[in-house]
């Protein structure tokens, strides 16, 4: 309930909940710490920084360490946390090198360009993860790192046509390969889990085609993909609520109450009770601050009524 109650207080906006916020940074609820810790990636506080790498030497808990990860990559503009990051993708278990290797993708740190192409070399449970990041930092040079790969595992595969289209190699034919692949009877299950997965990077990135894919797709008839797909869409929506709302906003209406369904349904099957408020919450301020007739306080409104918030 304590931890409830700070995801709440989160999206209130208070001026005192950082402070509020720095007491809690060693309190013994695990469930505490990682809302702690997922708040201040969002709102960096340079003070903190000994803080948190003093943290990452202690942190175990599987779902708050991640989170400390994060807060300390939107620092990453010290070097001691660069190499503090740097050397967690070489140590540990391979659950928390993931998320180390995911967060440095989408924190964009070009400093970790050479180890994460050291670890696309090396076919295991990572490689794809640093496929990935590298095309979300967007280094043009890690094009021909990519293309080189011989041989990739099948469910690999479609990361790397994500990750080129990232790194502008000819995006349109990136998707449609993609899309190619959910539709093909004979994909396993993996390839297509990972194809669905793909196509929601590229739409966290910006990319509107993206974007209008998945919601295509999730129009399909119940079942898989389409359950993969909303909650594909969904996570979009909660890593880049402005960009899927500006993105609502420009649709046709019929666009726009597809979208809201499946925002729906990916949100039921999701867990991600502090991602999901701060969406709320960026929903709410979008409508209060829209002139009133306008578009986006008319989404807005649909959004609230819609997802029952």
């Amino acid at each position: 309930m304590r931890a409830r109650g700070l995801v709440l207080l989160t999206a209130f906006r208070d001026p005192g909940t950082a402070a509020l916020m720095e007491t809690l940074l060693r309190d013994r609820n695990d469930r505490v710490r990682e809302v702690v810790y997922r708040w201040f990636e969002e709102h960096p506080d340079p003070r903190l920084v000994p803080t948190l790498l003093t943290a990452l030497g202690t942190e175990q808990a599987e779902f708050v360490r991640p989170a400390l990860i994060r807060a300390l990559a939107a620092h990453d503009d010290y070097m001691a946390v660069q190499r503090a990051l740097l050397g967690e993708t070489a140590r540990g278990l391979d659950f928390f090198r993931s998320a180390v290797i995911e967060t440095l993708g989408e924190h964009r740190a070009a400093y970790a360009v050479e180890a994460l192409t050291r670890i696309t070399a090396t076919e295991g449970p990572l490689q794809d993860d640093a496929i990935l990041a590298l095309g979300r930092i967007g280094d043009r040079s890690s094009r021909a790192t990519l293309t080189e790969l011989a041989t990739l595992p099948a469910d690999v595969v479609p990361v790397r046509h994500a990750a080129l289209c990232m790194l502008q190699d000819d995006c349109p034919s990136q998707i449609a390969a993609l899309v190619a692949t959910l539709k093909n009877p004979t994909a396993a299950p993996a390839v297509a889990r990972a194809a669905v997965a793909a196509l929601g990077a590229i739409a966290e990135s910006g990319n509107d085609a993206a974007i209008s894919t998945l919601l295509t797709l999730a129009g399909q008839p119940a079942g898989r993909p389409r359950d993969e797909v909303a909650i594909a869409f969904a996570s979009v929506a909660l890593r880049r609520p402005e960009q899927i709302v500006a993105w609502i906003n420009k649709s046709p209406e019929a666009t726009r109450a597809a979208a809201m369904d499946t925002l729906r349904s990916g949100f039921e099957s999701l867990e991600e009770d502090y991602a999901e408020e701060q969406f709320f919450a960026n929903v709410r301020a979008a409508y209060w601050a829209a002139a009133d007739g306008s578009t986006t306080r008319t989404v807005a409104a649909a959004l609230i009524d819609r997802l029952e918030f």
